[in-house]
């Protein structure tokens, strides 16, 4: 249906053009315009992904250690106290009882390793590269240098392997990535190609539509790795709800962003998920190796969300979900709160108007 304005001179009818915030630049402007808008996010994620990945040092893992009972009182003490003093700070050593109680810690998600003091024969460390393969690596060079100082030698025991079809671990990175880009690439199509909604009832339809895809890809995606490829065998149905909420959370918040400041919600999408909440997720490098900044980032955004999600959901018999279940809550109720506001307050001046 076209739509007609009155012209008061006339009385005549002529076509009402729409109006959007483009139509005061010209061509060539908005070409100048989108080109320094593409260069910034280039540069952006060139800067980003060099400065997270460019010089991997570990901080801070923390480990267990425990000492045989044949060795002196207070020598577990004692190993704290150097590991701890090492510049740097590379590991945050505690002391443990026993070695189940090592085992007990790294399964409750507090500590990803454990180092047991021998009486006679070599050390022994206890890694999890479940947690992540980086982390766990770095213990190992960690110990290299600590034990060839000491004139000792360890063996390595992985608590936690990774699955033999998960290289490394990052097929839960992967998985979680392909997640959000659907999430925001639907979101960024909606708004491109039908705009943000007019009415409420247009934005429960929006919502419906992201829903549904949600629970779909959700699906489709858990189907493909543990099903289909055999990554994640057994864990499907968790995988799916998981992703459910890795798409919604990530399309519902593009979809507020679009309805509160339009077109500029594309590459502010972008940013915010390509370009700080890749390389902060964890995949490669996870937060103990990575610069502080993508350390404090990563578990607020949605593929880091994701990624930890999948890491606890497939090693770890759910322990440490919590944390990406309230980012994930959290960015799909702001995209919620935004878009029906939005939406109220445009139908507000319609009726106006």
């Amino acid at each position: 249906m076209s739509v007609t304005d009155v012209d008061p001179t006339t009385g005549e009818s002529t076509p009402h053009r729409s109006t959007s915030p483009t139509d005061r630049y010209t061509p060539r402007q908005i070409l100048v315009g989108v080109a320094i808008g593409v260069l910034l996010l280039q540069l952006g994620f060139i800067t980003s992904y060099v400065a997270a990945f460019h010089q991997p040092t570990p901080r801070d893992i923390p480990i267990a250690v425990v000492a045989d009972p044949g060795l002196p009182a207070g020598t577990d003490r004692q190993v704290v106290d150097r590991l701890n003093a090492i510049a740097g700070h590379p590991v945050q050593a505690r002391v443990a009882a026993t070695t189940y109680q090592v085992r007990t810690l790294i399964s409750d998600r507090e500590v990803m390793g454990g180092y047991l003091v021998a009486a006679s024969g070599p050390d022994t460390l206890i890694t999890a590269s479940g947690a992540g393969s980086s982390a766990a690596t770095a213990l190992e060079d960690i110990f290299t240098r600590v034990d060839a100082a000491q004139g000792r030698t360890f063996d390595v025991r992985d608590e936690v392997p990774v699955g033999i079809h998960d290289n490394r671990g990052l097929s839960g990175f992967y998985l979680s990535i392909g997640w959000v880009v659907g999430g925001y690439l639907l979101a960024a199509a909606i708004g491109l190609l039908i705009g943000a909604p007019r009415t409420l009832r247009e934005a429960g339809l929006h919502t419906a539509l992201m829903a549904v895809y949600a629970l779909l890809s959700g699906f489709l995606g858990a189907l493909i790795a543990a099903n289909l490829l055999g990554t994640f065998t057994g864990h499907l149905l968790p995988l799916s709800l998981l992703g459910a909420g890795v798409v919604f959370a990530t399309g519902m918040f593009t979809m507020g962003l679009r309805a509160l400041i339009g077109i500029l919600a594309v590459p502010l999408a972008i940013l915010i998920f390509v370009v700080l909440g890749n390389p902060s997720a964890g995949g490669a490098f996870g937060s103990n190796v990575l610069p502080e900044f993508y350390a404090a980032i990563g578990s607020w955004i949605t593929p880091g969300a994701g990624t930890e999600g999948v890491r606890s959901i497939v090693y770890f018999h759910g322990t440490g979900v919590g944390q990406p279940i309230v980012t994930l809550v959290t960015y799909a109720l702001v995209g919620l709160v935004t878009v029906f506001a939005c939406t109220a307050r445009t139908a507000r001046r319609g009726r106006v108007h």
